[in-house]
């Protein structure tokens, strides 16, 4: 389980509990490939790595948020 310590002090960073979940867990995936943690992490698991990194800023989020797509509507005198 990772520190719930660490994790509160995530959310004070990324109030909104999906989208940090969503960047500790892409991390945690960049450093079970092989990337190097950006903090002190002696014998600590990855997601409490992933939730250090966030704490002290090494790791930022950038949300995108896409235009609605438009919504066509067909009535069936559209389709003589």
């Amino acid at each position: 389980m990772f520190d719930i310590k660490l994790y509160a002090q995530a959310l004070a960073v990324i109030p909104q509990r999906y989208m940090l979940v969503n960047a500790m867990v892409a991390r945690m995936r960049q450093l079970q490939g092989g990337a190097e943690p950006l903090v002190e992490c002696e014998n600590m698991p990855l997601f409490d790595i992933a939730l250090k990194e966030i704490v002290e800023g090494k790791i930022a989020v950038k949300q995108i948020v896409e235009a609605p797509k438009a919504t066509l509507t067909l009535k069936a005198e559209h389709l003589e």
